[in-house]
C-alpha cells in the first residue's frame, strides 16, 4: 500500500504519522515468528524502544519454545540458552537445536613422565584457541599434530532435560495487549476504539485488561499436528466489548479486552501462522463464551490446572517431536557430507551407480549413533531393585 497511513497519529505517543515517522510493527513479534505487519500503528520511536523493553521480555520467555520450533527471524538467530538435564548437566541448546556443554573441559595427568592432555571444546575455534594455550604453557607441544587429531563427535543425551516454563509479568503482559491492538488497528479499527489497551498501555498504574484462557479451548478446529500462533478479534456493539484471544506455540492462551464500550460493526477477524515456516493456518475461533465465563477470565480466573494440563500435554509432544525432525535432517546431511568426503565425491557430484553401496554403508556408519538414541530412548524405561 502506498500514499499516506491510514491512521493520523501514533497510537501510543499520538505524534504525527507519515511516511517518514510510522513504523512496520509486527503484529505477533518476529521474536518468535510472527511475520504480518501493522503499517499505520505506531511510529518508529516507539516500536523501537517497545521492541526492546516489552518484545524482548516476552521473546525470552517464550525463547526454549522458539529453539525447540526453529524459529526463523527477519534479523538475527533466536539466542541459545542454558538448559540442564536431570542428572546435572549444564548445557547450551543452539538456534539449530543441537546442545554444546555450557563449558569447555580441559585436564593434564603425568603418564610414564610424559604430560598427557585432553580437552573438550564446544567447536573448532574454541579447540584451536585452547591448542594455542597448550603451545603456550607447554613449547614442546605438538601444536600441527593437535590440529590434525581435532575430531568433531556427537553424543546423545542419556538424562532428560529438565525445564521451567513460565510466563507474565508487565512488559510481556503489555506485549500481549500491543499485539491484540495492533491486530485491531491492521484490520481496519479505529485506534482510539481501543481505548481500554491505550490505557493500560500508558498507564503503569492501570490494572491488566487481559487474563489466562484455560477454562475454554477457544479453538475449535485446533491442528492436531501442529504448534501455532493466534490473534483473533471479535467486536460486538450489543454487549460493548471488543476482545481478543491470542495463543503462543500452543502452550499460552490469554484473552485480552480492548474495549468495554465498542460501538463499531461487528467483527471477527483471526490471523494464525506456524511460527517455523510462516505459513498461514485457518483456524476456527468459538466466541460463544458466555459472558459470565469472559468476565471472570478477565478478572483473573480462567487459570486452571486441567486447562493448562491439557494444553502442555496436546503440545509440548508436537514442539519434541518438531525438534527430533530437526535433529534427524541434521544427522542425515552429516552423514551425506560424511560419505561424499569419505568416497571423494564433490558437491554437485553425480554419484555412480557402482559407488551407491559404499556410500549407503558410509552414511549408516555416521548415522549409527542417532539410530542408537532412537531405538534407547523409545525403550521401555525399567527399574532395579
Amino acid at each position: 500500500m502506498g500514499g499516506e497511513p491510514r491512521h493520523a497519529n501514533c497510537a501510543l505517543c499520538l505524534a504525527v504519522l507519515n511516511n517518514k515517522s510510522q513504523s512496520k510493527e509486527h503484529i505477533i513479534p518476529n521474536s518468535i515468528g510472527g511475520r504480518r505487519k501493522a503499517r499505520a500503528f505506531i511510529c518508529k520511536t516507539c516500536n523501537n524502544k517497545l521492541g526492546e523493553t516489552w518484545d524482548a521480555e516476552l521473546a525470552k520467555q517464550l525463547n526454549w519454545c522458539a529453539l525447540s520450533v526453529g524459529v526463523c527471524r527477519e534479523r538475527g538467530e533466536v539466542p541459545k540458552q542454558i538448559v540442564q538435564t536431570i542428572d546435572g548437566r549444564r548445557l547450551w541448546l543452539n538456534n539449530d537445536g543441537t546442545m554444546t556443554p555450557e563449558k569447555p573441559s580441559y585436564n593434564e595427568r603425568l603418564v610414564d613422565g610424559q604430560t598427557e592432555i585432553s580437552f573438550t571444546a564446544r567447536d573448532r575455534r574454541e579447540a584451536a584457541r585452547m591448542i594455542e594455550g597448550v603451545k603456550r604453557k607447554h613449547p614442546g607441544f605438538n601444536e600441527q599434530k593437535a590440529h590434525n587429531q581435532l575430531e568433531v563427535q556427537h553424543t546423545y543425551l542419556d538424562s532428560p532435560i529438565h525445564m521451567t516454563l513460565g510466563f507474565g509479568g508487565p512488559s510481556a503482559g503489555r506485549s500481549v495487549v500491543k499485539t491484540a491492538w495492533a491486530h485491531a488497528s491492521d484490520v481496519g479499527l479505529p485506534n482510539w476504539s481501543c481505548e481500554e489497551a491505550k490505557k493500560y498501555l500508558t498507564d503503569e498504574g492501570y490494572p491488566p485488561p487481559y487474563g489466562f484462557a484455560y477454562k475454554t479451548d477457544f479453538v475449535s478446529n485446533r491442528p492436531a499436528d501442529k504448534v501455532f500462533h493466534c490473534v483473533s478479534l471479535m467486536g460486538d456493539p450489543k454487549t460493548g466489548l471488543l476482545l481478543s484471544y491470542i495463543e503462543y506455540f500452543g502452550l499460552f492462551r490469554m484473552l485480552v479486552r480492548l474495549s468495554a464500550a465498542y460501538a463499531g460493526a461487528s467483527v471477527q477477524e483471526t490471523y494464525a501462522i506456524d511460527p517455523a515456516t510462516g505459513i498461514a493456518l485457518k483456524l476456527d475461533i468459538d466466541w460463544s463464551v458466555s459472558g459470565e465465563e469472559i468476565g471472570a477470565t478477565l478478572d483473573g480466573d480462567g487459570y486452571t490446572k486441567q486447562g493448562y494440563l491439557a494444553a502442555m500435554n496436546h503440545t509440548m509432544p508436537l514442539l519434541l517431536r518438531r525438534n527430533d525432525e530437526r535433529h534427524m535432517s541434521c544427522a542425515v546431511r552429516e552423514a551425506f557430507d560424511y560419505a561424499a568426503q569419505s568416497l571423494g565425491i564433490d558437491e554437485g557430484d553425480i554419484i555412480p551407480s557402482d559407488v551407491w553401496p559404499a556410500f549407503v554403508d558410509a552414511m549408516m556408519e555416521k548415522l549409527d549413533p542417532f539410530i542408537h538414541h532412537l531405538v534407547v530412548r523409545s525403550l521401555p524405561q525399567q527399574s532395579v531393585s
